[in-house]
């Protein structure tokens, strides 16, 4: 058969305009090195002044000046980190809208509350950190340790805040609750972890768990009772766990940076390695740990595997303890 000339070259435009419909496809489809040509927001599920932002804001300024483009943090709290996670569950998967996520919105939240989002269709981008969380009692708690608080808590009803139904605060309080036997706790949830805890300051609530990075500089505020980890925390080493005083709660938190579904690993690895790099300069490693923070080394793969390991660990966890929504 003869060719037709015009018609083989419409054929070979329409092939290379396919080709070449997107710079994501593009990324993804030919391994070609993914650079930030706008600026990038990281979402954050809480308000601004507690841990996960703290993180959020150290990471923004060492991406921005590595990436030569502005990064922006945006807080979005609520619903235990709900409108965050379905902000940028729904966002383009082109690299510029990521979410700071945590163990409390992907690992526990969807296992206690209705969410939109599937927390394993994210792409995990780069781990942070881990967060220790510590149990305190508002400034005039009369108990002066863990056990007079337990007995106190199985005498009258006393009331602890957190940052929603389903987050990390929650989650590890009836963890705490269940391991010493307190029937009764009344929880009341707030639009973060930083107003909980000013709740807490206020006296308009009994009890906490807040992580270290935001509660160590308040030691003559608020009672610091027990580390809800297996270890103890550098940033106040003086504090026993919960486990040490008999009531195990092993429950860190990570922190670390999600893309949108079906984002390409070309985009993810560009921003992965950047934020590696960010991680392993001393100064930054050094304003983690004095938050009570640990820094993350590992992988982007390391990462990935981790991730859908915890969503696991929390989701038997969970059903174990029968913790349901309130």
């Amino acid at each position: 058969m003869k060719k037709n000339p015009r018609l083989h070259l419409i054929l070979m435009l329409a092939a290379a305009a396919i080709a070449g419909s997107g710079p994501s496809a593009a990324a993804e489809d030919t391994g070609k090195a993914w650079k930030a040509s706008q600026p990038i927001r990281i979402v954050v599920p809480f308000s601004a002044g507690g841990g996960s932002d703290v993180a959020a804001r150290l990471l923004a300024q060492g991406l921005g000046n590595s990436l030569g483009e502005p990064v922006i943090v945006e807080n979005k709290p609520g619903a235990s980190g709900a409108i965050a996670s379905d902000l940028v569950y729904t966002a383009a998967p082109d690299g510029y809208t990521l979410l700071l996520g945590t163990a409390d919105t992907q690992a526990m939240n969807p296992h206690v509350n209705k969410v939109r989002y599937d927390s394993l269709k994210y792409v995990p981008v780069a781990a942070i950190a881990k967060v220790s969380y510590v149990l305190v009692g508002r400034p005039d708690m009369p108990a002066a340790d863990t056990k007079a608080l337990v007995a106190l808590a199985k005498e009258k009803s006393l009331t602890y805040g957190s940052s929603g139904t389903g987050a990390a605060a929650d989650i590890q309080m009836r963890m705490f609750d269940d391991a010493a036997k307190i029937p009764n706790m009344l929880h009341v949830p707030y639009q973060g972890v930083a107003p909980a805890f000013q709740a807490l300051v206020a006296g308009q609530v009994d009890l906490a768990m807040i992580p270290v990075a935001l509660v160590a500089q308040y030691r003559n505020k608020v009672k610091f009772y027990g580390i809800a980890s297996m270890q103890r925390n550098p940033a106040i080493p003086d504090v026993p766990t919960l486990a040490e005083q008999g009531f195990p709660v092993d429950g860190d938190p990570w922190v670390g940076l999600l893309a949108p579904p079906k984002t390409p690993d070309a985009v993810a690895n560009a921003i992965a390695e950047r934020v590696a790099k960010v991680l392993a300069v001393p100064e930054n490693q050094k304003k983690l740990r004095e938050v009570g923070m640990t820094p993350y080394q590992g992988t982007r793969s390391e990462f990935t595997e981790f991730y859908r390991k915890d969503y696991d660990k929390w989701e038997k966890a969970i059903k174990s303890a029968g913790i349901t929504a309130q």
